[in-house]
């Protein structure tokens, strides 16, 4: 049984008096999105997925943070204070980070120039996990390492894009209506880092009109994210270092990046149902661009977390 099989099956199991509704519905544009993307999230298996980009995204994304802390902390023993602000952590719980980190001139001397390459080669993990993501979703070749320093350019533009997200907030505090300013600003600097991305890592096979048909959908659900973030994550934050300490932190920050890295998966599948759309809308977001025929491949190797 096909995965189309699957959630045919799946369809099938809605109560009679129910289907011709939902057969109605199957009609619309809208219809037709939801059932593509199922179908697609069903056979990319996303929750496998989104949880080796969170454990990517906290072994990849989060050393680089703290080699940027490391390497230009604001006195000789603030360290765990940048890492604090840099991660967003309430008051509440900074104290039991900074209990658990080094001062900042040795944590400097503990990297060096050979750790500092080392730390951004391996963070490469991150955007390696994403391109085999994204190759899986619209059914086009990896480059590979012809295409080797896509990676850290991928990884490069999530650290900066962040840093944004970070300074705008900064910026935008003292205005009127200031979390929708600030919430519309993230929408923006997400959807242009998700559209970008995927179409770097991909090499270009799939056009960047096509790309943001799920970079934009991504950009502005991670912004709700983040509204919700900021009330869900100062209390899971607190509690977490309370029974646990730093490790309750690090299980708080990767469950939240599952969180995250589900709405990236589902944003990618979404956009390539909507350029596959048989209708209006798959004429509006393909425009004059067509969408690459699915090529031949071998199973997924999931690659070890680094």
């Amino acid at each position: 049984m096909t995965r189309e099989d699957e959630v045919d099956a799946l369809l099938r199991q809605v109560p009679a008096r129910y289907r011709p509704v939902v057969g109605r519905v199957q009609q619309t544009a809208l219809g037709r999105l939801l059932t593509r993307t199922l179908t697609g999230l069903v056979r990319i298996e996303p929750f496998d997925r989104a949880m080796t980009l969170a454990a990517q995204a906290f072994t990849s994304v989060l050393p680089v943070i703290i080699l940027i802390a490391v390497l230009r902390p604001r006195r000789p023993d603030d360290l765990g204070s940048v890492i604090a602000e840099q991660l967003s952590l309430p008051p509440s719980t900074q104290e039991t980070l900074l209990e658990s980190l080094p001062e900042a001139a040795e944590a400097s001397a503990s990297f060096g120039l050979f750790g500092a390459l080392v730390v951004l080669l391996s963070a490469t993990s991150f955007s390696r996990a994403l391109e085999r993501m994204y190759a899986r979703v619209w059914d086009v070749s990896r480059p590979g390492l012809h295409g080797a320093w896509r990676w850290l350019a991928a990884l490069l533009a999530v650290v900066v894009a962040l840093a944004i997200v970070r300074f705008t907030r900064g910026v935008l505090g003292g205005l009127p209506y200031h979390v929708l300013w600030q919430a519309a600003a993230t929408a923006v600097v997400w959807s242009v880092v998700w559209t970008l991305v995927p179409w770097l890592l991909l090499k270009g096979q799939v056009a960047l009109r096509l790309m943001a048909a799920g970079g934009i959908p991504t950009g502005i659900a991670l912004a709700l994210a983040g509204l919700s973030g900021s009330i869900y994550l100062p209390i899971a934050l607190q509690a977490g270092a309370r029974q646990f300490g730093a490790l309750g932190i690090a299980f708080t920050y990767i469950g939240w990046l599952f969180v995250v890295s589900m709405i990236v998966v589902v944003g990618a599948v979404l956009g390539h149902a909507a350029a596959r759309d048989e209708g209006w809308l798959g004429r509006v977001v393909r425009a004059e661009h067509g969408v690459p025929e699915p090529v031949a491949r071998e199973p997924d190797r999931p690659e070890p977390v680094s």
